[in-house]
């Protein structure tokens, strides 16, 4: 059996190339037609991902802003963003994902979540 899934694993990797990163996919469906494919943002509209510090400070709310939404300036890189972000609608799971893709791809922070990380998070959501 192990090795069936290794061998499937392998034909996968030749047949479609590299495996992206679970939160990749939802980021590419759900977060990139605002912060874009690159989390480049849109000028004075859409913030940008790559403010390290921002994300340090606020690293425990992002998993509410990804289920709530976020109605409130931010402060990236200098620049006021007042743009509402809308809900995600994204499960436990996902989030973590996201979250985890986005801190390895953005954030550069010493820091993975999962699932039980994010409902703990959401219970403190207001």
């Amino acid at each position: 059996m192990l090795v069936a899934l290794v061998g499937l694993f392998i034909w996968n990797l030749l047949e479609h190339g590299i495996v992206k990163h679970p939160g990749q996919a939802v980021f590419q469906e759900r977060c990139a037609q605002c912060h874009g494919d690159q989390g480049e943002g849109i000028k004075t509209l859409v913030p940008p991902l790559d403010d390290r510090e921002f994300a340090r400070h606020h690293f425990d709310s992002i998993p509410c802003w990804l289920k709530n939404g976020l109605n409130h300036p931010i402060i990236i890189h200098g620049k006021v963003y007042d743009q509402p972000m809308y809900p995600s609608k994204l499960d436990d799971i996902q989030t973590a994902n996201v979250i985890n893709y986005l801190n390895n791809e953005y954030f550069k922070l010493d820091k993975e979540v999962n699932s039980a990380w994010v409902r703990k998070q959401w219970e403190g959501c207001e």
